[in-house]
């Protein structure tokens, strides 16, 4: 299922030093973006009956708006606050049996995003 939210502020990166307040209101944006995009997935794709998921992989794909080198370290550290609305959208039953593969960085000057495929996992 391909989940598509915002990407998460720079406040949230694990080198921003900004307040606390600044860091749970990017933090709860983003929560809630994803949960919408769970919702429309399942507007699009169908709601699958065995809801919530336990065991999943997830591909993570960021389009920037420019080519700006990015750290990917920070960018897998940014996915725990999209991980937690998927939780809150409901596909998930919680967040500990997740396999995170590598990141994909692309550019997308018009419409910057961040894409998540989440699949099941194979037993």
């Amino acid at each position: 299922m391909k989940v598509i939210t915002k990407i998460p502020s720079a406040a949230l990166s694990p080198n921003s030093r900004s307040h606390w307040r600044v860091k749970h209101k990017a933090s709860k944006a983003v929560k809630q973006a994803t949960a919408a995009g769970v919702h429309i997935a399942f507007l699009l794709d169908g709601k699958p009956d065995d809801l919530p998921w336990h065991e999943v992989e997830l591909q993570a794909t960021y389009y920037h708006n420019c080519k700006r080198r990015r750290d990917p370290d920070n960018l897998v550290a940014l996915l725990k606050y999209p991980i937690d609305g998927l939780v809150l959208g409901g596909l998930l039953s919680d967040d500990d049996m997740i396999t995170i593969k590598p990141v994909s960085r692309l550019i997308d000057k018009d419409n910057p995003r961040l894409e998540l495929m989440v699949t099941r996992a194979t037993l």
